[in-house]
């Protein structure tokens, strides 16, 4: 049977067309075999993030009754698990120490990767102009793990630099040009130092993994023999959103006598920029029965996709009816536009137009400020608001800060981490007998801040004792008397588990505090695993992991399997997209910026260079113009085709910083129906 390539845009049926052929599999190939269960192992299902592989497998088991269970993986977790379980067979062919690798986390990669680039960070010899250390080292790992994405050795990133990052150059200055591939060139030895050093300490990075995976075991004829045994099958859900290296690898199952079906979204490509090689997924093309599903003809893509993307990309002066479903709300200033689509959307819900969970609020990007002002104004209402995929700073919660500041009064040399404000706010959290005014004077007057030992005194220490209340005095002493009886000896994993029973477990907390409580005791038992991988003492681990949760780069992800009944989905347009969400109503917000038109943090420094169709030309300004015009034309059909009823285009005249807006999307408001 041939490979089917099934290519539509969003909701036209690509997935179901992908269960229906499982489906036929089940029945031709695996139903009539001894084992059956087993048979169906060897259909390996490719998905683009964690949310999508449970959804995915959770269809697939409904639609064979959990009869057929199969392999749904994401090319990273699967790369991952093949590194691990082919860990020895790289070991021996690399000649690095045997031991058993250790996953490093985001944070920790930036924090090793400072650290073993330090000297060159600090003489200049690694640089970038304009761009601060921390940014720069987080380019670096980017430009690593692109590069393995697109199949490429780490050793050609300088030569790929120097190609097609456009650098204007004064006249006569060869000595400046030199300077520039002297730059590149020690952007590649310090990215060779890197991966180096994760090898001999068997550290591993997603950008070490997809190289490892990519350059040593994809090419091994011992682990292609075993993947012939293994897979049979191959199911690619949204090629469109996957990397190079993972179509070559599709391509190796293939041409083993594998059967493909593989679905593909022509206004999708949101992963472009991100590592995803959509134009070489389409080489597959010719070589499968290929299934061209129409648009659904329910969403209002159907009716305005094509004029609106027109009127976009080629504004034109002449008088048009304004839409019935497309509607604008517009204000003078930022935050009285937050107001208006509060005030729409309540008035809407109360009159019983719509229900909060048919509507989606989209954003080119989400600061903080445009975070809290809906949720909050929209909370005073009671609607409940969904930030989507919100991921907050571990350090945001005040449980978590008060852990740590209780770990300075009982491990030594960390009263340098101390401080009266601190102590104030662990008093009000861990307790709940006294106030911020209580915990204010205990700190002041019972405090003796200390570079080793730091300590709480006696209540009676503060000479107006008397002040702070019966209750309040009788529950600071048993704190007090509490941190007395730790052990310096103990583990901070211990101590940290002890702390959070004795403090916060009698008070049931709700899942949010749960889920980031849990989060840090997890990334603490990472941490000491990592410390203790690369040779550090106890009290340096301990004082290390405090500023790395302070620092906020860690951050909590408690697990939502399923969006929160009767709640309006808040996201920016990337986090919708992945999501692959449809509501009846959708409020862009910001039309008016010129942020739609950018592709902001969803392209990484250098990505179009590392794309298999890339001709070794200069990536000039010009083609990102380019580029980005395709980006707006794709988002808009895509949006449009997940709303069903009606668009709001919210926008203000001023931006935050007291400009006058005028962005790309300005002539769509003007077909618009005002609120």
């Amino acid at each position: 049977m041939a490979n089917l390539w099934i290519e539509g845009g969003s909701r036209s049926g690509k997935t179901e067309l992908l269960r229906q052929q499982f489906c036929h599999w089940v029945d031709r190939d695996f139903a009539s075999q001894s084992n059956p269960q087993a048979a169906s192992q060897k259909v390996l299902v490719f998905t683009v993030d964690a949310q999508r592989r449970r959804k995915l497998n959770e269809e697939l088991m409904l639609a064979t009754h959990g009869q057929y269970p199969v392999t749904v993986v994401t090319p990273l977790s699967f790369f991952r698990d093949e590194v691990r379980l082919f860990w020895t067979l790289l070991v021996k062919q690399l000649g690095i120490k045997a031991q058993f690798p250790l996953l490093l986390r985001v944070e920790n990669e930036q924090e090793l990767a400072n650290i073993l680039w330090k000297d060159r960070l600090e003489t200049g010899t690694l640089q970038m102009e304009g761009i601060g250390r921390d940014r720069l080292v987080r380019r670096l790992l980017d430009l690593f793990l692109l590069a393995a994405y697109g199949g490429r050795d780490i050793r050609e990133i300088p030569k790929v630099l120097n190609a097609g990052i456009e650098t204007i150059l004064p006249e006569n200055h060869e000595e400046l040009g030199e300077n520039i591939a002297e730059q590149w060139q020690e952007i590649g030895e310090a990215l060779q130092e890197w991966r180096g050093y994760c090898w001999q300490r068997g550290l591993l990075t997603y950008g070490i993994i997809t190289d490892l995976f990519g350059h040593y075991l994809l090419s091994n004829s011992q682990y292609q023999r075993k993947l012939q045994q293994r897979f049979q099958y191959v199911i690619v859900d949204r090629a469109d959103e996957m990397p190079a290296i993972a179509c070559d690898l599709c391509r190796l199952i293939l041409v083993q006598g594998a059967q493909g079906i593989f679905t593909f979204n022509p206004d999708g490509l949101v992963r472009l920029g991100l590592g995803a090689d959509p134009q070489y997924w389409q080489e597959l093309k010719a070589e499968c029965e290929n299934i061209h599903l129409p648009h659904s003809q329910t969403t209002l893509g159907a009716d305005i996709a094509a004029s609106a993307i027109q009127l976009v990309s080629e504004p034109i002066l002449q008088f048009m009816e304004p839409y019935t479903t497309l509607r604008s709300i517009e204000s003078v200033s930022r935050a009285k536009l937050f107001r208006n689509v509060a005030e729409t959307i309540a008035s809407a819900i109360a009159s019983g137009e719509v229900k909060p969970n048919e509507i989606a609020i989209i954003a080119p990007g989400l600061d903080n400020i445009a975070n809290y002002a809906l949720v909050e104004i929209l909370r005073k209402k009671e609607i409940n608001v969904h930030p989507l995929d919100d991921q907050r700073p571990l350090s945001h919660s005040a449980q978590v800060r008060s852990l740590l500041t209780l770990l300075t009064l009982v491990y030594p040399n960390l009263g340098n981490l101390s401080s009266r404000d601190r102590i104030a706010e662990m008093l009000v959290v861990l307790t709940e007998a006294i106030d911020p005014v209580r915990a204010g004077m205990l700190a002041d007057y019972c405090y003796a801040p200390h570079p080793e030992r730091p300590q709480l005194l006696a209540a009676e220490t503060y000479n107006q004792w008397n002040r702070l209340g019966y209750e309040a005095t009788q529950t600071y002493e048993k704190l007090r008397q509490w941190i007395e009886q730790q052990s310096p000896k103990d583990t901070p994993l211990l101590f940290i588990d002890r702390a959070i029973q004795a403090f916060f477990k009698p008070r049931k907390l709700n899942y949010e505090h749960t889920a980031t409580l849990q989060e840090l005791i997890e990334t603490a038992q990472y941490y000491w695993q990592l410390g203790y991988r690369l040779d550090l003492e106890d009290a340096v681990i301990l004082e290390k992991f405090i500023q790395l949760i302070r620092q906020g780069t860690v951050t909590a992800n408690p697990y939502a399997p399923d969006l929160p009944q009767n709640s309006i989905v808040l996201a920016t347009i990337f986090q919708y997209r992945m999501a692959r969400l449809s509501h009846r109503w959708q409020f862009w917000l910001d039309a008016s910026s010129d942020l739609w038109l950018q592709g902001g943090a969803a392209s990484l420094y250098g990505a179009p260079l590392f794309l298999k169709n890339w001709t070794g030309e200069i990536w000039t300004i010009e083609h990102q113009r380019e580029a980005d015009r395709q980006r707006l034309q794709r988002l808009i059909k895509d949006l449009l085709d997940r709303t069903s009823d009606r668009l709001y285009l919210c926008h203000s005249e001023l931006s935050t910083n007291g400009q006058i807006q005028n962005g790309v999307l300005s002539p769509l408001i003007e077909i618009s129906q005002a609120v």
